[in-house]
């Protein structure tokens, strides 16, 4: 069980996963506007592509791509820098050697010599950006790319017909949650991350699976309902899935006011289940329809 759910936990902070064939995308409706909701995935191989046509269409007639966050941006480009140098290292005299438990410092040294990387170059880094970098590793050597991922396309698409891009969330607002200081937390995002390496191209293959058949109920159950009931990761997910999801909703009702029409791309973990976006929207009176 430990293993499992921190393989579901690697994917869902990597890269949340989306589903089709009835495709992961949602429209919702209001009197003045039509927001499409699309689940994401960031990492993605290329037999992802190209797209159905329904979610091409409905990229289309959408006046605004609405993403989680631009990366590409010049502002959160210097956004990541700084958050690195500030959040992401530990200050003179601090290594993970001396934060980290005995038992979760072995496993990651089993682990990069098992990869061939030298330890000594994670040293310096926190936690959490030693789980993104040996996740991101990972999913790199299992032939997953972040530039064939669903935001990126849309993100290629939208500067090249210069279509307006707003983002739901900002790069600070998302290495604060993950660089929360608090030791126990941070060794528990990194020791899960190390537990279920051996598992991730499994997982990967079965959400990749339940994508591409359009089943978002397996999908819940193989992916959030694992972290849900896990009481060690409670905080994790509260902080990572459902006060973000309310906080995405919000802006989303507030698209919804207005007179044009969006397109969002999203996390897929995000999208789907109670308290999901696309359920807190129904929840509101919202008309929803799965595409």
């Amino acid at each position: 069980m430990f293993k499992r759910t921190g393989s579901i936990l690697i994917v869902f902070l990597i890269f949340a996963l989306p589903l089709d064939a009835k495709s992961l995308l949602y429209q919702v409706s209001s009197p003045s506007s039509t927001v499409y909701i699309l689940g994401s995935i960031h990492l993605a191989k290329p037999e992802l592509y190209p797209l159905r046509s329904v979610i091409e269409e409905s990229y289309n007639k959408s006046d605004v791509l609405v993403v989680e966050v631009d990366a590409e941006s010049s502002e959160s480009m210097i956004a990541m820098q700084n958050a690195m140098k500030t959040l992401g290292t530990y200050p003179k005299g601090r290594t993970l050697r001396s934060e980290l438990s005995e038992t979760t410092y072995r496993a990651l040294r089993s682990f990069t010599r098992k990869r061939g990387i030298p330890l000594e170059t994670l040293e310096p880094m926190r936690p959490w950006v030693v789980m993104m970098q040996l996740s991101m590793t990972e999913m790199l050597r299992l032939g997953y790319a972040p530039e064939l991922g669903i935001d990126k396309h849309f993100l290629d698409r939208a500067k090249v017909e210069r279509k307006a891009i707003v983002a739901l969330e900002t790069i600070e607002e998302q290495m604060t949650l993950l660089s929360r200081e608090d030791r126990a937390y941070q060794e528990k995002l990194l020791r899960y991350t190390l537990a279920s390496m051996d598992e991730m191209e499994t997982m990967l293959n079965r959400l990749f699976t339940s994508w591409k058949n359009g089943d978002a109920e397996a999908m819940e159950k193989m992916f959030l309902l694992p972290m849900q009931n896990d009481a060690d990761l409670k905080d994790i997910y509260d902080d990572l899935v459902t006060r973000r999801n309310y906080k995405m909703a919000e802006k989303i009702m507030a698209y919804l006011g207005s007179d044009r029409d969006y397109f969002v791309v999203v996390g897929a973990g995000h999208v789907v289940g109670k308290k999901g976006i696309v359920d807190l929207l129904a929840t509101q009176g919202y008309d929803v329809l799965q595409k």
